[in-house]
C-alpha cells in the first residue's frame, strides 16, 4: 500500500486538531453553562453540589440520604409557606426556562425569517442582532437589544405583526431606549379588557390638578391625566367610550369642586343628554350651539383677559384657590360648535372665541377639555393648540395620525385596531413625551353619577345657571 502523501497527512493532522479544539470549546461552553446556572440558582445548586461532594468522601449511602433530606426540606417549605418558596425556587427557575423556551433557543432564526439580519459580503458571515437583556413577567415580557449595523427602530416597527404572530402576542410594541438600542414589549394578557369600576372617593380627598385619576394603565397602574396649565383633545368614533373619560375626569375634579378650587363650564350641544345629569356639580351648563354657548363663551373670555391683566408680571402659570379657581370648560362634542352650527356668523365667532381660550387660557387658569368624533381638520381646525391628546378607537388608521402623530402609531398607538368590545380603551400622547400611554377610563355608572352629584355638589349659594358662575369671585370682568 502506498504511503499517504506529506500534504495529506497535514490536512488529517488539521482535522484532528479542529476537531480537538471544537470538543474543548464544547466541554468549555458546557462547563461555562453549568457554573452559571449553579450562580443564578443557589438554592438548587448548593444542596447538589453538598450532596454530590458526600458521595466523593463518604460513599453514594450518605450522599443519596443527604439529597433525601434536602427534598424532605424543601417540600416542608413548599408545604408551610407556597409563597415563598415559588418565590425562591419555582419562579427563578420558570422565568430562566421561558427565557430560554420563548426567546434564546430560536432568536437567530426569528430575526433571520423576518428579515432583521444583515449580511457582512467582506467577512462572509450573517450578523444578527444582540440580545442584550429579557425579563420575563406575568404578563408582560420585555426583550432589549442591540441593532446590527444599518438598521433603524423603524425596520423593526415594521415587523411588529409578524414578531407578535411568531410569539403569539396579544399586543407588541417596540421602541428606542438609545443610540442602536431597542426595547421590544410583548404582552400576551390584556389587563384593560375588563371594565374599570369608579372608586367612591372621600368627600374629603384631595384632588391633584396636574394629575388626575380616570382609569388604569396597561400596566395596572393609575392613569393619571394633567388637567392644570392643559387643553385636553378626546377623540372616538361612537361607541368608543368618551363619555367614560369625560365622566372620569369628572369625577376626579369633583372633590375639588367641592372645596371651590375647580368650576366646571359644561357644553353639550346635543341637548344635554350625556352631561346633564351632573348639573349640580356644574358652575355653568348650557346644552345648545346657539346663545347660551355663544354667551358662555363671551364670559370665559372676559374671565381669561381679566385674569390675564391681573397676574401679568406676577406668575407665569395660575395656582387655583377658592378665590380664583382653575376654570375647566368642557365640551362634548365639539365638531357641533366648529362645524355643524348653521348659521356662519354665529360659527365663526364661536371658533375665534375657542380659538382665544385654547391660546391663551392655559397660563391663566382656564383648561379646555374637548370630546370630538371626527378629528380631520375641517371639523376641527385647532386640534394642535391640545397639549394632551387622547385617541380612543376610531375608524382609520389616518385618524390616529390626526390625533397622535404619526410617531405615536409607529410605537404602538393604533387606535383604529382597538375592539368595539373595550369601550374607555385608548392611547394619551402629552407634549414633550415621546412614547404613548395605553389604558382604560373607569367605568362610570348613573348610581356613580348620582352619588358625585350629592356627595360634591357645588356648594352652597353657587347657582348651576348663574352668570356669575362662569366667573370665579375675583374676576371683575363678569357683572
Amino acid at each position: 500500500m502506498s504511503q499517504p502523501s506529506k500534504s495529506q497527512r497535514d490536512k488529517e493532522i488539521q482535522r484532528s486538531n479542529e476537531a480537538w479544539f471544537a470538543a474543548m470549546f464544547l466541554c468549555i461552553k458546557a462547563i461555562g453553562c453549568i457554573l452559571s446556572l449553579a450562580i443564578a440558582f443557589p438554592a438548587l445548586s448548593i444542596p447538589a453540589l453538598v450532596s454530590l461532594l458526600n458521595t466523593m468522601c463518604y460513599g453514594f449511602y450518605v450522599g443519596t440520604l443527604t439529597a433525601v433530606a434536602f427534598a424532605a426540606g424543601y417540600g416542608t417549605w413548599a408545604a408551610l409557606d407556597a409563597k415563598s418558596f415559588a418565590t425562591w425556587i419555582v419562579q427563578p427557575v420558570r422565568r430562566r426556562f421561558l427565557m430560554w423556551w420563548r426567546y434564546t433557543r430560536n432568536w437567530e432564526s426569528v430575526c433571520a425569517l423576518n428579515g432583521l439580519t444583515t449580511r457582512d459580503r467582506e467577512r462572509d458571515r450573517t450578523l444578527t442582532p444582540r440580545l442584550r437583556a429579557i425579563c420575563i413577567g406575568k404578563h408582560t415580557d420585555t426583550v432589549d437589544l442591540r441593532v446590527v449595523t444599518g438598521q433603524s427602530v423603524n425596520d423593526w416597527q415594521k415587523r411588529v405583526h409578524e414578531l407578535a404572530a411568531t410569539w403569539r402576542a396579544d399586543r407588541l410594541t417596540i421602541r428606542a431606549t438609545a443610540p442602536g438600542e431597542l426595547r421590544i414589549t410583548i404582552t400576551r394578557y390584556d389587563v384593560l379588557a375588563q371594565t374599570i369600576p369608579l372608586p367612591r372617593r372621600a368627600v374629603g380627598t384631595n384632588a391633584n390638578l396636574a394629575a388626575v385619576t380616570v382609569g388604569i394603565t396597561d400596566t395596572y397602574r393609575w392613569w393619571r391625566v394633567p388637567v392644570l396649565g392643559h387643553h385636553l383633545l378626546i377623540a372616538g368614533a361612537t361607541g368608543a367610550g368618551k363619555g367614560s373619560v369625560l365622566w372620569s375626569l369628572i369625577a376626579g375634579l369633583a372633590p375639588a369642586v367641592r372645596t371651590g378650587q375647580v368650576r366646571l363650564c359644561v357644553i353639550d350641544p346635543k341637548g344635554g343628554m350625556e352631561l346633564g345629569a351632573g348639573a349640580p356639580l356644574f358652575s355653568a351648563f348650557s346644552h345648545d350651539a346657539a346663545d347660551h354657548t355663544l354667551e358662555l363663551l363671551r364670559r370665559l373670555v372676559e374671565v381669561m383677559h381679566a385674569r390675564a391683566n391681573r397676574l401679568r408680571g406676577h406668575t407665569r402659570l395660575h395656582t387655583p384657590t377658592p378665590s380664583e379657581p382653575l376654570v375647566v370648560v368642557i365640551v362634548d362634542e365639539m365638531a357641533a360648535l366648529t362645524a355643524y352650527v348653521t348659521d356662519r356668523k354665529t360659527r365663526t365667532e364661536i371658533e375665534h372665541l375657542l380659538g382665544l381660550l385654547l391660546s391663551q387660557g392655559r397660563a391663566v387658569g382656564i383648561s379646555l377639555i374637548a370630546a370630538i368624533q371626527d378629528p380631520s381638520k375641517d371639523t376641527l381646525p385647532v386640534r394642535q393648540l391640545f397639549t394632551v391628546r387622547i385617541g380612543l378607537r376610531l375608524t382609520e388608521a389616518s385618524q390616529t395620525a390626526m390625533v397622535l402623530g404619526q410617531g405615536a402609531r409607529d410605537a404602538g398607538a393604533e387606535c383604529d385596531l382597538i375592539p368595539d368590545t373595550t369601550p374607555g380603551v385608548g392611547y394619551m400622547m402629552v407634549d414633550g413625551t415621546a412614547e404613548p400611554q395605553r389604558a382604560r377610563a373607569f367605568n362610570v355608572t348613573d348610581a356613580d353619577i348620582a352619588d358625585l352629584t350629592v356627595r360634591f355638589a357645588l356648594p352652597r349659594g353657587q347657582s348651576t345657571q348663574s352668570k356669575r358662575d362662569v366667573s370665579d369671585g375675583a374676576d371683575e370682568a363678569t357683572p
